[in-house]
Parts: structure tokens; sequence; C-alpha cells
């Protein structure tokens, strides 16, 4: 499925979008046809019926080492959903625009993305949207935009510009999923993929209190899970910290 009519030289979207969603996925359709964006649907996985042979890929004890916790249906479904658009991006074989359906365009959103795809084919994964970390620094500049590299990287996985080569590195990495996906990402020592965002950015999340991914706060309170949890991460942060120093 896709637009009408969108700019020649506009790189495609995928909109990630559960089919039952509809209002959603009406509000992000009508938001990128106003754009005249080529794009196409990403049947989000519902992890909430368990169907989806991707969703097999969960690693129960892996994820409760890393966040002390079983997995919420909805963030298998997420996993699953940008699995998908991954698999997507490696046959189209060219850089895309992965959006999920609760999002915001900057007016300029175009001539951002028309300066971002200068840099995508060397720099492979690029965030689209704010970030509050305070660890990064510039690679580049063109016509005041920046491309920055994170030494922290941030969570959410509302927009990104990807290349073919960094999605296989994501699914390579994807075997089994132990973690959320924008945690996933942000934990570079697994897939060895350095992360950059682009400031300003030309996404940010739309608000939606409706999500369906549910309240990722609940913890396992078991002294041995908790000790494992910090263990994890104590191990997994200096890895992340090595790997953000040293990728390119």
């Amino acid at each position: 499925m896709g637009t009408t009519g969108y700019l020649k030289d506009m790189m495609k979207v995928l909109l990630i979008s559960l089919a039952s969603s509809t209002t959603r996925r009406n509000n992000a359709v009508a938001i990128l046809n106003r754009y005249g964006i080529r794009y196409d649907i990403i049947d989000a996985v519902d992890g909430r019926l368990g169907v989806d042979p991707l969703l097999q890929r969960y690693d129960e004890k892996g994820f409760i080492r890393h966040r002390g916790r079983k997995a919420l249906a909805g963030e298998l479904g997420c996993y699953a959903s940008h699995i998908l658009a991954w698999q997507q991006v490696i046959k189209l074989d060219q850089p895309v625009i992965i959006l999920e359906d609760d999002f915001i365009l900057r007016d300029d959103f175009c001539a951002l993305i028309d300066i971002a795809k200068l840099w995508v084919h060397q720099h492979h994964f690029i965030r689209l949207e704010p970030w509050k970390t305070k660890l990064f620094y510039s690679v580049a500049q063109q016509d005041e935009v920046n491309l920055v590299k994170f030494l922290k990287v941030p969570q959410c996985t509302t927009g990104y510009l990807i290349s073919p080569q960094c999605a296989q590195a994501f699914l390579s990495a994807s075997e089994t999923m132990i973690l959320p996906v924008d945690v996933f990402i942000r934990n570079t020592y697994l897939h060895r993929q350095a992360i950059y965002g682009l400031y300003p950015a030309p996404v940010k999340p739309g608000g939606d209190k409706h999500s369906t991914i549910g309240c990722r706060k609940q913890k396992m309170m078991q002294p041995l899970v908790r000790l494992e949890k910090l263990v994890t991460r104590l191990y997994s942060s200096t890895l992340c910290a090595l790997v953000n120093i040293i990728s390119r």
C-alpha cells in the first residue's frame, strides 16, 4: 500500500502499524500523504495474539537476566514488527526511513531527510527523533544540520533512517529476543553498529497514551533476579561504552 503521489526523490518510508489500530494508522497515513511521501505499510505483529513465528525467538531467561522481569506481549510484538521492517530494507536494498505510527513531522522534514541521505551510506543508522542524553558529539554538518554520534544511545524507536548493512547487522543479532527492541538498539555491543542522530530532529513521538505495549516499569523483586540484572547491566554498560567509543 502506498500513496498515489509522492516527491520524486524522497526516500521511502516503511510505516509500522497494527491493522487493528485504525485511528493511529489513518492519522499516520494522512500525515505522509500531506507531505507527499511514498510509503509501504508493515502490518505490525500483535504480540497479544501470540501466533506470529517471530515471537518464538523470545528467550525468557535472557530477558529476565537483562530486564529483571518477563517481556510484555506488546514488547515482543514491537520487536517482531521491526524485524519485519529490517527484512524489507534488505529486500529493497536501499536506505529506508522506518516510522512507528505515532509520530509528528517537522514542516521541513523532507529537506532534513535530503541532508541525512548524504550520510546514511557511511553511517548506516541515523536516529530521527529528539534525545535527552548529553553524551554525543558532532561528526558532520551541512546547512546548519548536524549529524551526531552517541556515546550514550537514547531509547525509543519512533523514527530512524537505516541502511541495508545495518538492517542485516540487527537481524543477525536478533536470533533471540532478550531485550525490548529500543533497548536492543541501545546495546551496541550486541550488533556493533554505531548509532547516530540528526539535529534538528525531523520526527517526534506523537504522545498517544493508548500504547499497545503496556507498562514497562514492573519488576521482579526476588533478590537473585535483581543481583543478576545488576551484574548484567554493569557488563553491558562497559561493553557498550567501548563499542560506542571505537565504532564508526
